[in-house]
């Protein structure tokens, strides 16, 4: 009789567990096979949802590319899944919204509170290091894989040379309602909103396929959050290489037009557009012509 309450004492749940369930979002490397947590999302035993980036920063000891690519993808998958959770929708049914990413089987966790349910989670993740290692690993800005970055900085200083007037349409921020975490268009005018990406074949296919499908998502739900004043006009600016150059096999350009007619399907699927440009000078024009400017 003693040994039968004792068992059963040892299995009842302590006072003050929290308990929760997760899975984690797996980058997957498509040449290799291999694979990188860099999302953490789940939901507590009451159903409220929870999410968290493995890498809130950039961190310095990975690749640039490779550190680009965790923390802004991840920050991404954060914000989706939270969005989705937060409109009534169920835990399981949650779709990545980019391409190459895995999610793992769903486990159990126990914790003492909230947070350690997520810490519990996170500590499951090979780049998860803590508050304090990362602080000192991460950086604190958030740079655009390099050819992206220069595209985008290009096209603004060519527009700005032109008309000065719409400095304040670059770079412009929102969040997304009941999550915390921020994204920036590359411009939104009054009729006219983009954002810039840049299909080089030279760079990692991790990246260069993923960054322009990250930006649609990121135009997609800034038209959510824009409401009554949502411009007419809404696409991806994609810099392409020209054509005939001798740095670029035929391979690689034909690479470069599957990546465009999957980005176009993907935009079809959200009702955008993706506009291709050889140059600045180019997408320039797009911007000015849209927002009914001369060039």
């Amino acid at each position: 009789m003693n040994h039968l309450v004792l068992h059963f004492e040892l299995n009842t749940p302590a006072s003050g567990v929290v308990s929760g369930q997760a899975r984690l979002a797996n980058l997957v490397f498509e040449a290799s096979g291999e694979a990188l947590a860099i999302a953490v999302l789940g939901q507590y035993s009451d159903c409220t949802p929870f999410a968290r980036v493995v890498t809130p920063k950039i961190l310095k000891c990975l690749p640039q590319e490779l550190g680009h690519a965790c923390h802004t993808f991840g920050t991404l998958l954060v914000a989706d899944y939270l969005s989705w959770s937060n409109s009534g929708k169920e835990f399981a049914d949650w779709r990545a919204p980019l391409g190459g990413i895995r999610l793992g089987e769903p486990f159990d966790i126990d914790a003492e509170d909230e947070e350690g349910v997520v810490v519990r989670a996170l500590d499951r993740c090979s780049l998860y290091r803590g508050r304090v290692d990362l602080a000192s690993r991460a950086e604190e800005t958030d740079p655009r894989p390099i050819h992206e970055a220069r595209f985008a900085k290009s096209v603004k200083d060519e527009v700005l040379s032109v008309a000065p007037t719409l400095a304040q349409g670059f770079n412009r921020s929102f969040s997304l309602t009941g999550t915390t975490s921020g994204f920036s268009i590359d411009y939104v005018g009054h009729a006219y909103a983009t954002c810039y990406a840049a299909i080089n074949p030279k760079a990692k296919s991790m990246v260069r396929n993923k960054t322009a499908a990250a930006a649609l998502w990121r135009l997609a739900r800034a038209r959510d959050a824009f409401g009554f004043a949502t411009p007419e006009s809404i696409e991806l600016t994609a810099w392409i290489p020209a054509p005939g150059q001798p740095i670029y096999s035929d391979s690689e350009y034909a690479e470069v037009s599957d990546i465009l007619y999957e980005l176009r399907e993907q935009a079809k699927r959200e009702d955008l557009q993706v506009f291709s440009a050889y140059d600045a000078k180019r997408a320039c024009s797009r911007l000015l012509a849209e927002e009914a400017l001369t060039h």
